[in-house]
């Protein structure tokens, strides 16, 4: 962390956050299976399912994941159309590709074992910093700092009293806001303040920290939602079909361009043809998808 940034920052003011975070969790926290076990595996499963995804929809997918695919070994020799299956419905598919590309770089680089450390972490496939700290935080007890979007919000308010986006702030509080020991019950603590009042639309009035919450202090000011460029809701549109088109491809083991089209599409025509070859083409550059263009028919990978 730059030095500059640590100077902004007041270590008293974090430490009475802190304990108002704390206290609160040990009575309220929430009990979620993945907090139960200290499986680099099982931690890797759960924090990959829960980027972008809300928890009730994770929790039923992510038994019924870890027991068809219960170990680093059991996913990595699975093929991966079997792993898409299992995957459908969460969305975002790639995930699941780059959980099974992770899997098989531990079986084959580590022997089966997941490395602890947070360099070694990040040179895994799919795994980014958060993701990295996640895992040594989670199953290896670890003191690391891990920042997604609700925690950086709490920290960010709470200590500087604005909203802000800016990543590298956030990692600066997050890593001044540590605990001496182990961190896996307080990082549990700032996601489950984050999601239950630190929100976008904040729940202030009922937060534990509000009295200790600088952002409270300033009056609470409304948070501003950033309206969508024309770029980011195509953007979103073409997630939310190429999802529709792995969920079909799961339910038969090759289907034409105009089965899928048909499938993924209300009142889907030849004209629209173009639109979803470059759909398919993406998936196929991922590795999501496989493409018999002999046969003009589109099967998983």
């Amino acid at each position: 962390m730059p030095k500059s940034a640590a100077s902004t920052i007041d270590v008293l003011h974090v430490a009475k956050v802190r304990r108002a975070i704390l206290h609160w969790y040990r009575a309220n926290g929430r009990d979620l299976p993945w907090r139960r076990t200290t499986d680099p595996y099982a931690v890797l499963v759960s924090e990959v399912m829960l980027q972008q995804t809300q928890v009730d929809r994770v929790e039923p997918r992510y038994r019924a994941f870890l027991r068809r695919f219960p170990t680093f070994r059991k996913l990595a020799a699975a093929p991966l159309a079997d792993v898409l299956r299992e995957w459908s419905g969460l969305g975002y598919n790639g995930r699941a590709k780059r959980l099974w590309e992770c899997a098989r770089a531990v079986v084959d680089d580590h022997r089966g074992r997941m490395p602890s450390d947070i360099e070694s972490l990040k040179n895994m496939p799919g795994i980014g910093a958060y993701t990295a700290g996640a895992i040594a935080t989670f199953a290896f007890e670890g003191r690391a700092a891990c920042v997604d979007v609700n925690v950086g919000r709490v920290l960010t308010r709470s200590i500087d009293g604005i909203d802000t986006v800016d990543a590298a702030r956030s990692w600066a509080l997050a890593e001044a806001a540590l605990p001496r020991g182990p961190a896996a019950a307080w990082t549990h603590a700032l996601m489950d303040v984050g999601s239950t009042f630190c929100r976008t639309a904040p729940d202030c009035d009922d937060c534990p920290v509000r009295k200790a919450c600088r952002f409270v202090a300033a009056g609470s000011p409304r948070t501003l939602r950033r309206k969508a460029s024309r770029s980011e809701r195509l953007s979103k549109s073409r997630r939310y079909y190429r999802g529709l088109i792995v969920k079909a491809l799961t339910r038969a083991p090759h289907v034409s361009f105009m089965q899928l089209g048909e499938q993924v599409k209300d009142g889907f025509e030849k004209s629209d043809l173009p639109w979803l070859h470059e759909l398919v083409d993406g998936l196929q550059r991922d590795g999501l998808v496989a493409v018999d263009r002999g046969h003009r028919s589109v099967s998983l990978p």
